[in-house]
């Protein structure tokens, strides 16, 4: 028994060793320059393909020691889609990704920011800002977290107003579809404000909720507002 347990063991320890093997990344490029030291560059039209990852860009240049690749384009386009389908797409001037790790840093030029765009079903959720943290290898979809001064949010659902918000710092742990903002978050909706330290959307149940600062001193606050000469003719007989 004790033989056979072994034998399974040393199966399932091979099993896992060959498929994390098989996930190979792959580029195609017009032209290509090895260095002295063995990094490679790839120039024209790249398309590097790593897992459900493709980045499109102007040039890629690889350690293939490190496993470090660093990608620049006008713009550069990252695309991952997860095992529900949804897709999201990563747009900036130009981004650093670690093959071992499936991290992603960006950071934006004065005259383009980075955009994110996730869409699934028929929700499209586009986020902007000036500095990116993302990982593809995250336990149930792509996690991120994005900055700036400020970061911007905004939600198209069918049938329904646009979302538009801003906050400090955007992020997502990858699961259940949420999107939490951060720091001094203001939410415009139809004829409706709200402000609150903090907020949360959920992409399952459509619903966003917003939270007070821990200490009390920012409340969640709600204004409406309307077109006053309209409201003066619905008052009148």
């Amino acid at each position: 028994m004790k033989i056979l347990i072994s034998i399974l063991f040393i199966s399932l320890i091979s099993t896992s060793v060959f498929a994390a093997e098989l996930e190979k990344s792959r580029i195609k490029s017009n032209e290509s320059f090895l260095a002295k030291n063995n990094s490679i560059t790839y120039q024209g039209n790249v398309r590097y393909t790593h897992g459900a990852l493709k980045i499109n860009a102007d040039k890629l240049s690889r350690d293939p020691k490190s496993r470090k690749i660093n990608v620049t384009g006008n713009p550069v386009k990252v695309t991952f889609k997860d095992v529900r389908g949804e897709e999201t797409q990563i747009v900036t001037p130009e981004i650093i990704y670690f093959e071992s790790t499936g991290e992603i840093v960006a950071k934006s030029s004065t005259q383009s920011l980075i955009q994110i765009e996730q869409t699934s079903r028929q929700d499209r959720l586009k986020l902007i800002g000036s500095k990116l943290n993302a990982n593809r290898k995250t336990s149930g979809g792509f996690s991120f977290t994005l900055t700036g001064n400020p970061t911007r949010f905004e939600l198209q659902r069918p049938n329904q107003p646009l979302i538009e918000a801003q906050a400090t710092s955007l992020s997502s742990n990858g699961k259940g579809r949420q999107t939490r903002l951060n720091g001094n978050v203001k939410l415009r909706q139809g004829d409706s404000v709200m402000a609150a330290a903090s907020m949360l959307y959920d992409g399952e149940t459509e619903l966003i909720s917003a939270q007070q600062s821990e200490d009390g001193s920012q409340r969640v606050e709600t204004e409406f507002f309307w077109d006053k000469e309209e409201q003066e003719d619905k008052e009148q007989p």
